[in-house]
């Protein structure tokens, strides 16, 4: 992933707040790379779980185009853009991991069940 300074966070046409990475912005169009929706759910502690959800799995991509992502146009007649606002840095890194490439022994040793999408 390329430099962090370059991250806008915007609300879609349907309600969901994405943070991606800025490409280029014109009147009317908004390009990102690897945009992810920010997931906010309650806890039965009362507190938030905040999680970043890709807009677009990975998995999905044929694997020779894996590692560049995916980049989407967005009509800016059709979102809400943050204006002057600074993520907090904990959501950054979150941001960072989704789309970092993760070692596999990192996933091997994960305690939780891995969910496969496709038979290999």
């Amino acid at each position: 992933m390329s430099d962090k300074t370059n991250l806008v966070t915007f609300i879609d046409h349907i309600g969901r707040t994405i943070i991606a990475e800025e490409i280029s912005s014109t009147k009317d169009r908004l390009t990102v790379k690897n945009p992810a929706i920010l997931h906010v759910q309650p806890t039965q502690q009362g507190q938030l779980n905040v999680q970043t959800i890709p807009l677009y799995f990975k998995e999905f991509i044929s694997e020779k185009n894996r590692e560049n992502g995916t980049t989407w146009a967005f009509n800016k007649s059709s979102i809400v853009e943050a204006v002057d606002v600074e993520n907090d840095p904990r959501l950054l890194e979150q941001y960072t991991r989704l789309f970092s490439a993760q070692p596999a022994a990192a996933v091997a040793s994960s305690p939780e069940k891995v969910i496969k999408l496709f038979d290999e």
